[in-house]
C-alpha cells in the first residue's frame, strides 16, 4: 500500500503555488535528498564518516556498499516521501513510524537528512521553474 500524502485545501489562494505544485517539489525534494544519501554525501556535501569495522564488514558480505549509505534492507530511505502539502509549505519525512525512529538515530550519529547546499540550489531552480510556469489570468472587458 502506497502513503498517500494527505493535500489540504484552502478557501483562497493568496500565494503562487497550489497543493499540487507542493507536492512536485516536496517530491522533487525527497528524490534529490535520497539519491544524495544513497551515494554516502552528508548534507555539507561531504562523503560520510566510516562505519564501524564490524557493520563495514557484515555489509560487504551482504553484498552492499561499506559506506553509510542508509541501506541494509532499502526500506529507511523507500519510506521518504512527502507526507503533507498545502499552499504554504510541504512536509518531508518518513512515513513508517520505525524507519522514522531509524532515520532519527542515524541523523543523530552524522547528519544526512536535511537540505545540503546543492539541495538548495536545486530546490531554488525547481521553485522558479514552477513560478515561470504559473499565468497569472488576467479578465479584460470584451469590445
Amino acid at each position: 500500500m502506497a502513503y498517500v500524502p494527505k493535500i489540504t485545501r484552502a478557501r483562497f489562494v493568496l500565494g503562487p503555488f497550489s497543493a499540487e505544485d507542493m507536492t512536485v517539489i516536496g517530491t522533487f525534494m525527497c528524490d534529490r535528498i535520497r539519491r544524495r544519501i544513497e551515494s554516502g554525501m552528508n548534507v555539507d556535501d561531504n562523503p560520510s564518516k566510516a562505519l564501524k569495522p564490524g557493520y563495514e564488514k557484515a555489509k560487504t558480505r551482504r553484498g552492499l556498499n561499506p559506506i553509510r549509505d542508509w541501506t541494509w534492507r532499502g526500506r529507511t530511505l523507500r519510506s521518504l516521501s512527502v507526507k503533507s502539502a498545502n499552499e504554504n509549505r510541504v512536509v518531508i519525512g518518513f512515513s513508517d513510524p520505525q524507519t522514522d525512529m531509524i532515520a532519527h538515530v542515524n541523523n543523530l550519529r552524522e547528519r544526512a537528512f536535511g537540505v545540503s547546499q546543492e539541495d538548495r540550489k536545486s530546490l531554488r531552480e525547481i521553485v522558479l521553474s514552477t513560478l515561470r510556469r504559473k499565468r497569472v489570468v488576467a479578465f479584460r472587458k470584451a469590445a
